[in-house]
């Protein structure tokens, strides 16, 4: 099944982005950071470690904490347990090394990369969970304030922000899906597509700009689907208002 997935970005959070990203320009348009739970941060092959039988008898159970070091080219040269017991972290061990890890990349390019794994080995469930989070590098920096300046000056003095006092959201009513473009079908590739616009006290949005991007085949379809979208508009003390927003449309293949 296709899915795509808008999200829309409210206050302190979106008073962050509108701040910090840049309006889209033709041929300059910034790559949005990855969330934290974009398929991209996941290993392949993620196989479940196994319950030890001595442990699950015994009655032993928690969360073993593992660090792997991963090279640009996607090779583990590190994998070490930071905590948990001796023997979940075994299992925990087995298992991990099996996974396959993908550097993050920086500026367009892969570097090495430090992930965090959390295997929670849980006696009641009869089994063990996992997480994984990227310790190292950091996110990437934001594109200059300087460009969301020029952003605002151009929507004039009467669009609001969702960080005024008194500031009530605007609601979806109505918001079709986007459309996969079939290139990224065929390559099963995920993304996703932040568009800076403006919700009119109609209802509808104008402005459409495109504040960032992690997949550039995909911002035709994700303009063309928000354009169709249609909101109950923001308020300011009980009276409708055009306020700037910041949809994210995700676009993930399940």
């Amino acid at each position: 099944m296709v899915k795509a997935v808008i999200t829309l970005i409210t206050f302190g959070l979106l008073t962050i982005l509108l701040l910090a990203r840049q309006p889209a320009q033709q041929g300059a348009i910034p790559v949005c950071p990855s969330s934290p739970d974009d398929p991209k941060n996941y290993p392949e092959n993620m196989i479940r470690p196994k319950y030890p039988k001595s442990a699950f008898r015994k009655g032993t159970e928690g969360t073993v904490e593992l660090r792997a070091v991963v090279t640009p080219d996607g090779k583990t040269t590190d994998l070490a347990v930071l905590g948990g017991d001796p023997e979940l972290s075994q299992a925990a061990l087995v298992a991990v090394r099996k996974w396959r890890f993908h550097a993050q990349r920086r500026q367009g390019q892969p570097v090495e990369t430090i992930f965090k794994i959390h295997v929670r080995f849980n006696r009641l469930l009869e089994e063990a969970n996992s997480d994984v989070e990227v310790e190292s590098p950091p996110p990437e920096a934001p594109p200059s304030p300087a460009f969301a300046k020029t952003r605002r000056e151009g929507l004039g003095t009467d669009v609001h922000l969702m960080s005024e006092p008194g500031m009530v959201a605007p609601k979806q009513l109505y918001s079709p899906e986007p459309e996969f473009s079939e290139k990224a079908r065929i390559e099963r590739r995920h993304g996703n597509v932040d568009i800076d616009l403006v919700v009119g006290t109609d209802g509808w949005p104008r402005d459409l700009q495109i504040a960032c991007s992690s997949a550039p085949d995909f911002n035709d379809n994700a303009i063309a689907a928000v354009r169709q979208w249609k909101f109950a508009p923001a308020t300011k003390d009980g009276i409708p208002v055009p306020v700037e927003v910041v949809l994210e449309v995700s676009f993930k293949l399940y």
